[in-house]
């Protein structure tokens, strides 16, 4: 059974990346390390970026890297991810610090992340978790 958790396995804070295709790659590589995803899933989801643009980008300072299932889930499972600086997409789409990057099986079972995902947005917690420097401030932000 999937439990929704954050621990030293899923969460690395204040990464430095180099474009927003890097903080890709870091983000959902935590899903790889963690045997959540095959190492095509990060492709996957660069590949639907440059085809219909950052659609994972939902709130300001926030996008949600994944892709269809079919193209490399293993488990459900996610990541989250801070970054140093501000990660830019394109023009229209706000600059991101916070990523959450998660895999699915079927169409049902990330609900559980989905449903957190909009809490922390509808709490305004998305800048405080951008803010944070180790793993008890980041617990203290969403508990």
């Amino acid at each position: 059974m999937f439990k929704l958790e954050f621990n030293e396995k899923n969460v690395k804070l204040n990464l430095e990346a180099e474009n927003w295709e890097d903080a890709i790659r870091k983000s959902a590589g935590v899903l790889v390390e963690n045997g959540n995803v095959a190492p095509e899933y990060i492709d996957g989801i660069i590949a639907a970026i440059n085809e219909y643009g950052p659609y994972i980008v939902i709130s300001d300072g926030l996008a949600i890297p994944h892709t269809r299932p079919e193209n490399g889930a293993k488990n459900i499972g996610f990541s989250l991810t801070t970054f140093k600086n501000p990660v830019v997409f394109d023009e229209n789409t706000s600059p991101v610090k916070v990523m959450i990057a998660f895999s699915a099986v079927d169409k049902d079972s990330h609900l559980e992340i989905l449903k957190m995902i909009v809490s922390f947005v509808e709490d305004g917690k998305i800048e405080k978790i951008s803010e944070v420097d180790n793993m008890e401030e980041l617990l203290n932000v969403i508990n």
